[in-house]
């Protein structure tokens, strides 16, 4: 679980998605296989559930830090382009005025 968060890091959004919906189906697996087989110790199934769950909170983290730079990144080439356009006389700033017409 140390690894696959590790590993998290360096992926896009889509694979880093793609783990936390692993994850919480895997919760979602053990907690059926701890209800349905009554010779599945306990203390083995908490204990798995509290690792997936913690893996899944560390997992989340880092896929919505990942979501904001993502996006603070395309906001920055944003404003390169229209600070580049706004010296480009060939592109004017097109900026909404405030006429009736």
């Amino acid at each position: 679980m140390i690894l696959l968060i590790r590993a998290m890091r360096k992926l896009a959004l889509r694979p880093q998605f793609m783990v936390l919906l692993v994850l919480g189906v895997s919760i979602g697996f053990i907690f059926l296989i701890m209800v349905q087989m009554s010779e599945f110790p306990q203390w083995l199934g908490v204990t798995l559930v509290v690792i997936v769950f913690t893996a899944s909170l560390f997992g989340t983290r880092i896929f919505l830090r990942s979501v904001a730079q993502e996006e603070k990144d395309e906001d920055d080439k944003i404003r390169a382009e229209d600070a580049r356009n706004a010296l480009d006389p060939k592109f004017p700033n097109m900026k909404p005025t405030k006429h009736l017409l």
